[in-house]
């Protein structure tokens, strides 16, 4: 049975310290135990690796790595929780980005993805767009097609 993987990779607008995170980062506890509540929700990378984000990306980014039960779960916790309030929030606190900053894909339900494989599918999808082996949450309920 397949699992949902997501990313999201954000680049905020001002350092950690800075004022105008703060309701970004003292949120961050609060958002995350509404997802680890979700019926949807399986697993959130919880050891994050700043060092090799800033490898594959550059310095300054934030992630988030997850599990979900699938698109429809993810949704429901992205927009029908609490979670729906900070999201809209997001352009206060961070940069937007040149590419796509969601990634999603399927994988085995006993497989955690790594930040590798969340690089090799963003790469995916900025490059050839949705596919099956990477799309992002608009496209996440077209119709598998294969060729």
């Amino acid at each position: 049975m397949a699992i949902l993987a997501q990313f999201d990779l954000v680049k905020p607008r001002f350092s950690k310290d800075d004022p105008r995170m703060e309701g970004f980062y003292s949120s961050t506890q609060y958002v995350n135990g509404l997802a680890e509540r979700h019926p949807g929700f399986i697993w959130r990378e919880s050891n994050e690796d700043q060092k090799r984000l800033d490898e594959l990306w550059g310095e300054g980014y934030l992630y988030t790595l997850s599990l979900w039960k699938d698109p429809e779960a993810l949704k429901d916790f992205l927009y029908r929780t609490p979670h729906d309030e900070f999201r809209r929030r997001g352009p206060e606190w961070f940069l937007p980005l040149r590419g796509p900053r969601v990634v999603l894909w399927w994988v085995d339900n006993n497989h955690f993805p790594t930040l590798e494989e969340a690089h090799e599918k963003m790469t995916l999808l900025y490059e050839i767009g949705p596919s099956l082996q990477a799309f992002d949450l608009k496209s996440s309920t077209l119709p598998a097609v294969i060729y």
